[in-house]
């Protein structure tokens, strides 16, 4: 698969190609998971409300990012939707306490970086090669930013607050720590890199 940005012509091989969109795949399988554990720890409706419906937000980019990826590779979908290196950064997330920190690590930190990653792959993605790619990211873009301003209107409700900034900070270390190293080594896919990386 190529891309092309900057002027210049890269590179993404498909097999590379494939393992993005299974770790993309994989990161919103796993905002899924988490925000649907965390719903009934949500006092207030409107938190709880929110939270549910994107959940199910999360399932469904998965879904759009699953139903690429047998036209781009040989290798069963269930082979490359894994965790990917990033996976420190969602695990770190679900520890924090109380349910505030972890919905502002969510909506602040996580989330916004993962959306960052895809916002920043179209250019890198050819028309013709990456066209399956390229039309379920600016989709998934869209559809994730209506969900952090959803999220905006209501964090003031947050229970428990942002009572953890060190923990908040920590998290962003983790998710920076990957943007920056994660692809140093050929073999690691990250999902808060752009595609190619």
């Amino acid at each position: 698969m190529t891309g092309a940005g900057g002027g210049g012509v890269g590179m993404v091989g498909l097999h590379a190609a494939a393992a993005k969109v299974g770790a993309w795949c994989w990161a919103e399988r796993r905002c899924f998971e988490l925000l649907g554990a965390w719903v009934r720890e949500a006092e207030d409706p409107m938190v709880k409300a929110m939270v549910s419906v994107h959940s199910r937000h999360h399932a469904w980019r998965a879904q759009r990012w699953e139903e690429i990826l047998p036209r781009a590779y040989a290798k069963p979908a269930g082979d490359l939707i894994v965790a990917s290196a990033d996976a420190e950064a969602f695990e770190f997330l679900d520890q924090l306490q109380p349910i505030g920190n972890r919905l502002a690590g969510h909506y602040h930190v996580l989330y916004p970086a993962l959306l960052e990653a895809y916002e920043a792959s179209p250019v890198l993605m050819s028309p013709l090669s990456d066209g399956p790619a390229l039309r379920a990211t600016r989709i998934i873009v869209g559809d994730g930013r209506q969900d952090l301003e959803e999220a905006k209107s209501v964090s003031g409700q947050w229970p428990g607050g942002i009572s953890d900034p060190d923990h908040l900070t920590h998290l962003r270390h983790l998710v920076a720590k990957t943007q920056v190293n994660g692809g140093n080594s050929g073999d690691v896919t990250t999902v808060f890199q752009h595609w190619g990386s």
